[in-house]
């Protein structure tokens, strides 16, 4: 019998159970709570402290898994196999759920067949930052350097296909600017030749830009987001700035294997929205640079609907191919 064969026939018993006695039931032993990133990162942070305010709550201990590697591929292939239990849950973002279901040509796991959201947990703010050395102050004066110098700019990334990447492609064609992306192996060598000058800006989240900002080895030109930053409150939106339609941000959030009970999703995402909507929390949250994301199973589902229109349609359209 297949892992997979096997799954749907153990979902497809659970299910079976009347759903109220399920969800009273859950939990009777620790949760696992996958992340696909190494220890240490925003993502990490984000699911040990969720963790942590939930295991009360829920009657058991929550174990956080790092699991990181593959593009997110491997963390996120190990939750789309286990168990539909409530045992086994995922933090998600736009990378495994659309950047590379739009960007590889093999995909071992189907977003949508063999996941299913929980709920929605942060966004992770980026800013629109320049090297010092870089003449222009604000927005609108870089804008009209790309136009008068076509190609001139280096806007640096972790990589390709990441975030940061997608938004210099979009923010290039939204206003018809010819940007040269400059890919790094990893978010640190690319925000150290930002700093240095080599590379003239980037779009780089703000756990990694704060340090450098507090210390003026770099200049944030505007937010991203559709709101200003809590942490950066002088600092203006692209869309204050006079650039609308260019919000970019990343989120994340909490998605189960495909044919958990809905009884389950929905106890385990009242958990999660009760410790992402605690001041307590929402405060150490805020602290790095991350806006609290309290969504139940239809938003998450509807905002992955939303993000994929937008950044699925431009993968293809760039013709990337992350799997290459």
């Amino acid at each position: 019998m297949s892992p997979r064969f096997s799954r749907r026939a153990l979902g497809t018993s659970i299910a079976a159970l009347p759903l109220p006695v399920m969800a009273q039931a859950w939990p009777t032993r620790p949760l696992r709570w996958v992340v696909p990133y190494a220890p240490g990162g925003g993502s990490d942070f984000l699911a040990r402290t969720i963790a942590a305010a939930i295991s009360g709550p829920l009657g058991q201990t929550v174990l956080v898994e790092n699991r990181p590697g593959g593009a997110t591929v491997i963390a996120t292939e190990a939750v789309a196999r286990a168990a539909p239990d409530g045992y086994t849950v995922l933090s998600a973002d736009m990378t495994a759920l659309i950047i590379n279901p739009a960007g590889f040509r093999r995909l071992p796991y189907d977003p949508i067949k063999d996941l299913k959201p929980v709920c929605t947990t942060a966004t992770f703010n980026f800013v629109l930052a320049v090297s010092p050395t870089l003449a222009p102050r604000s927005v609108a004066e870089l804008v009209a350097m790309a136009r008068a110098q076509p190609g001139r700019l280096n806007f640096a990334s972790p990589g390709i296909g990441s975030p940061s990447h997608l938004a210099t492609e979009r923010f290039g064609r939204n206003l018809n600017l010819t940007l040269t992306h400059v890919p790094y192996r990893g978010g640190a060598p690319a925000v150290q030749d930002l700093v240095a000058g080599v590379a003239d800006a980037m779009f780089i989240d703000y756990a990694s830009g704060a340090p450098h900002f507090e210390a003026g080895r770099l200049r944030p030109l505007a937010a991203t987001a559709p709101t200003r930053m809590s942490l950066l409150p002088d600092l203006q939106t692209l869309a204050e700035a006079g650039f609308p339609g260019n919000d970019i941000y990343s989120w994340q959030g909490v998605m189960a294997p495909a044919g958990t009970p809905d009884a389950i999703v929905a106890r385990l995402g009242a958990a999660i929205r009760a410790a992402v909507n605690d001041p307590a929390v929402a405060d150490r949250l805020r602290a790095i640079g991350l806006t609290p994301l309290p969504g139940d199973s239809a938003s998450f589902a509807a905002l992955i609907q939303s993000e994929t229109a937008i950044w699925g349609t431009l993968i293809r359209e760039l013709g990337l191919v992350l799997d290459s």
